[in-house]
């Protein structure tokens, strides 16, 4: 069967590649080092599987699992959702089990709450780059979360902050770059005020 071949295998080069890396192993350890017998063969034989494993691991290609992306839920969209009536209990129908509602099934890995979001800046929105650590992507993010102003970012509380560090996978940046105190500084220079 000359054009059949093994599917998920790895190419045989490496392997080729990590066995004559232990022959030549086992060769110096006996020949240079004095090890006698079975321990220059045992040496070759760990350094064939280490240079073969890593091999195998470099030439196997990345999953192509496709990443399913979460769908924001705003105040506004959650106002705007529509709502079924709740069916009326007959006395003989047990209880259903209560159902989680979309926002809490997608936000039970983060924790905190989302900060408040704005459907569009007010007035002229803010420089969010100005942030130590934002840059033009960061600042898309955020924007795209509804946070548009320096003021909103200042009166962000450990909730929010929680909740925002989280949802972009910060670990902790929020806090180590002090964009609460950057953010108020930046706020009170900026045209951009609050709402009444």
């Amino acid at each position: 069967m000359p054009n059949s071949e093994i599917k998920n295998a790895p190419p045989l080069y490496g392997w080729t590649i990590a066995i004559a890396a232990g022959a030549v192993a086992t060769g110096v350890s006996f020949l240079a080092v004095g090890i006698e017998g079975n321990g220059s063969v045992g040496i070759g034989a760990v350094i064939a599987l280490v240079v073969g494993v890593i091999f195998t691991i470099a030439e196997t290609p990345p999953s192509k699992k496709p990443v399913q992306p979460t769908k924001q839920v705003t105040a506004k969209t959650a106002a705007a959702a529509p709502t079924a009536p709740a069916p009326a209990a007959s006395p003989a129908a047990p209880a259903a089990a209560p159902v989680a509602s979309a926002s809490t099934s997608e936000v039970d890995e983060q924790t905190g709450v989302q900060p408040q979001a704005l459907d569009a800046p007010v007035g002229q929105a803010d420089d969010l780059k100005k942030i130590t650590g934002v840059g033009p992507v960061l600042e898309g993010k955020l924007n795209d979360l509804g946070i548009y102003h320096f003021w909103q970012i200042a009166k962000w509380n450990e909730e929010e902050i929680a909740w925002v560090d989280g949802f972009l996978n910060f670990k902790g940046r929020i806090q180590r770059d002090e964009w609460i105190a950057q953010a108020s500084k930046l706020a009170a220079d900026s045209p951009a005020k609050p709402p009444a």
